[in-house]
């Protein structure tokens, strides 16, 4: 699940979105795989790190 947190992250750095030290936490500690990957394909529209948790 680690994996899938970073690349969460991974794509809201490639996409120059910053993000906070509380969104990277929250990813960070995620146990659930399907929240995560719900993120992930969030993270390639969002427009700000803190849309991953709206929607």
């Amino acid at each position: 699940m680690e994996d899938r947190a970073e690349m969460t992250l991974r794509i809201l750095e490639w996409r120059d979105i910053p993000v906070s030290d509380a969104v990277r936490e929250c990813v960070l500690v995620c146990p659930d795989p399907n929240q995560l990957a719900v993120w992930a394909r969030r993270a390639m529209t969002a427009e700000r790190a803190e849309d991953l948790f709206s929607g």
